[in-house]
């Protein structure tokens, strides 16, 4: 076992311990604490943006003549401008936010957990199950992700929930990858052998003993799975196979674009494409800030 781990045993009550040392840890970079504030921003966006946006998000604006006020630029009345169809951007950008967040966090979770069975599965019962686990991973990868969701959207339609799952079910491979090598590194510890010898069932070592050892490297898959959906999402929004008719960040670059005036109308076609690259930095630098402040204890139950 590495000199430069700790190895300590822990009750119940020293997980909150363990937590607390871990966020304060977290919070001491300066780099980690921005994006951390900028996340709980983004989240606050997602979780009242629909209660906060001055109009509706589908509600066409019109100047005192009665003509559609389309590509206004920022003002007063609208912080950051109209669209081409005189939509109020910012509307749009915070009833988006809670939409894509909404995508990244279902797409994230699944990716996470289809990764930890297959990846605990196959590192630590091995033999026959790790081989044919890990050839269908192989399969998996051999998947060219656009094309397939163009034609699994194709066949299902393109429904909001469609998307999360095509994304969940194809992105988890490399957590599975991954865990699984952490795994078969983990499993071959005293600890885990006395385990074995006393009895103890793989359901138990598993819970008990490898879990509690990858949380930390969960923790930055999940940030990296959560930042892939919303990248993976709004690339299929920007090429036209998602809902049009659900507003989120990256319809509203799609739009932009087709319009042919992102660079004149730059209140538009900026904001989200900043909020998309701003969410997903924040994410891979908590998720990395965690599993590097957390990761230096050894969990022996």
């Amino acid at each position: 076992m590495s000199v430069a781990r700790r190895v300590r045993n822990l009750t119940e009550s020293d997980y909150a311990v363990m937590v607390q040392r871990t966020m304060r840890n977290l919070l001491r970079e300066r780099i980690t604490k921005f994006a951390f504030v900028c996340l709980m921003l983004i989240l606050f966006m997602g979780l009242v943006g629909p209660a906060i946006a001055p109009y509706d998000y589908s509600e066409q604006q019109r100047t005192d003549e009665g003509e559609l006020n389309r590509y206004a630029q920022p003002s007063l009345e609208h912080p950051l401008g109209t669209n081409d169809r005189g939509e109020d951007v910012l509307s749009r950008l915070l009833v988006g936010a809670q939409t894509t967040l909404i995508t990244g966090m279902l797409a994230g979770s699944l990716m996470l957990v289809l990764g930890l069975f297959v990846g605990v599965t196959a590192g630590y019962v091995g033999g026959r199950t790790e081989s044919l686990l890990m050839r269908f991973v192989d399969f998996i990868y051999g998947i060219p992700f656009i094309p397939f969701a163009i034609v699994l959207i194709t066949f299902f339609g393109a429904g909001f929930y469609t998307t999360i799952a095509i994304i969940g079910l194809v992105l988890w491979r490399f957590i599975a990858r991954v865990i699984r090598s952490q795994v078969l590194q983990i499993k071959q510890r005293p600890y885990i052998m006395a385990a074995k010898a006393s009895g103890a069932s793989a359901p138990w070592i598993i819970r008990k003993h490898i879990l509690p050892n990858i949380a930390n490297m969960a923790a930055l898959f999940f940030a990296m799975g959560v930042g892939l959906a919303i990248l993976e999402q709004a690339g299929l929004s920007f090429i036209g196979v998602t809902d049009p008719f659900t507003p989120t960040w990256g319809i509203m670059i799609r739009n932009a674009h087709q319009s042919g005036r992102v660079a004149d109308a730059w209140w538009w076609s900026y904001p989200p494409g900043i909020m998309i690259a701003l969410t997903v930095l924040s994410l891979y630098l908590l998720g990395r800030g965690y599993e590097g402040s957390g990761g230096e204890d050894e969990v022996v139950v």
